[in-house]
């Protein structure tokens, strides 16, 4: 499967660089433009864990689909390390796709968004707040700022 590692600044905080791994649907052709995924990893997880396992998947359907590092955690910058911020961890995935918006092959009006566990949580107050986000998908969803709060 096609893909690309790639690494960008944080637009919701420019001392961040965030790192991702972009999937690309069978047949690729650059000149076109294809629906894309932002795949957000659970609490303590990392791109090349379940949110890569979906990612691929789901470019496989003819998707291009991006997987990365939150803020904090894995291959992204930022300190203290593994910091699990539900605040930071939504803006993310508009830094992702303010990103997106950037390569000309994403339709930037068919850009959608999916995350496992604490990343569910985080992708549904995403799309709560970022118009952008045509669609969602959640597998095991987590309110983590509850848990936080209430234990």
């Amino acid at each position: 499967m096609m893909n690309n590692k790639v690494s960008f600044t944080n637009s919701n905080n420019p001392t961040i660089s965030l790192s991702a791994v972009i999937y690309f649907p069978p047949k690729f052709d650059e000149t076109r433009q294809y629906q894309a995924i932002v795949l957000s990893h659970p609490g303590g997880g990392v791109k090349e864990q379940t949110a890569g396992t979906y990612a691929k998947k789901l470019a496989e359907k003819g998707f291009v689909t991006i997987a990365y590092d939150a803020s904090y955690q894995g291959e992204s910058g930022g300190e203290p390390r593994q910091l699990e911020n539900p605040y930071i961890r939504t803006e993310d995935i508009s830094a992702v796709i303010d990103y997106l918006t950037t390569l000309s092959y994403v339709d930037n009006t068919r850009i959608g968004a999916m995350g496992i566990c604490a990343g569910a949580g985080y992708t549904a107050n995403a799309a709560i707040q970022d118009r952008r986000i045509k669609a969602i998908g959640t597998v095991s969803a987590v309110n983590i700022g509850s848990i936080f709060r209430n234990g």
